[in-house]
C-alpha cells in the first residue's frame, strides 16, 4: 500500500506532500490542479517513468516545474509498505535528464542505481512496470475506452493488457 508522495518541483507542484489511507483514495480538483501528475508521479517514483513518458509524449524537461520560476530539478519520494516493512524510494531528476534513485527499507539503505532500485521494487511489489501501467495505472480517458467496447472485444482487450493471451500460446 503506498503511504503518502511527497514532490518537490513537479510540473504544477511546487512542494505537495500527500498521506493516503487504507481503502480508498479520492483526488478531487479543477482540471489543470495535478491529480493526474500525482499518479506520473506515483509511477515514476516506483519505476522510474510512467506512460506519457515512456511513450515519449512528454519528455523529462517537461516534468520540471516551470513556473514561476525555472526549477533545476525535481523530486518525487514515495513510501509503500508490505507487511511490516516501510519502503522509500526518492528520485530525483534534472533538466539534463539526469536521474538518482535511492531506496530504503526501514529507514535502511538499500540501492541507489536507477535500474536496480527499479527490480527492487518490482521484486517487492511482485509486479513489473508493464503490469503496474496496464493494471494499476489507468491514464485518464482511457477507462472510457474499455466501457465503450462491446462485450467480447472488451475480455479480449482485458486480456491482452493483463498479458493472459501469453497463457493462450503457451497452451496452443
Amino acid at each position: 500500500m503506498i503511504n503518502s508522495i511527497e514532490l518537490e518541483n513537479w510540473k504544477v507542484h511546487k512542494h505537495t506532500k500527500m498521506q493516503f489511507r487504507k481503502g480508498v483514495n479520492v483526488l478531487i480538483g479543477v482540471m489543470g490542479a495535478g491529480k493526474s501528475t500525482i499518479l506520473d508521479a506515483i509511477s515514476f517514483g516506483l519505476f522510474g517513468t510512467f506512460p506519457a513518458l515512456a511513450h515519449r509524449r512528454v519528455s523529462t524537461d517537461d516534468i520540471i516545474s516551470r513556473y514561476p520560476i525555472e526549477e533545476k530539478e525535481a523530486i518525487v519520494k514515495v513510501e509503500f509498505g508490505d507487511g511490516n516493512d516501510i519502503y522509500t524510494v526518492t528520485r530525483k531528476i534534472t533538466r539534463d535528464s539526469a536521474t538518482t534513485a535511492r531506496l530504503e527499507k526501514n529507514g535502511v539503505f538499500i540501492q541507489a542505481q536507477p535500474a536496480r532500485v527499479k527490480e527492487e521494487i518490482e521484486h517487492i511489489l511482485k509486479m513489473d512496470y508493464e503490469t503496474f501501467s496496464r493494471v494499476i495505472y489507468a491514464e485518464q480517458n482511457r477507462l472510457d475506452y474499455f466501457m465503450e467496447l462491446a462485450k467480447g472485444d472488451r475480455k479480449k482487450q482485458i486480456d491482452q493488457m493483463l498479458g493472459l493471451y501469453n497463457f493462450a500460446k503457451a497452451e496452443d
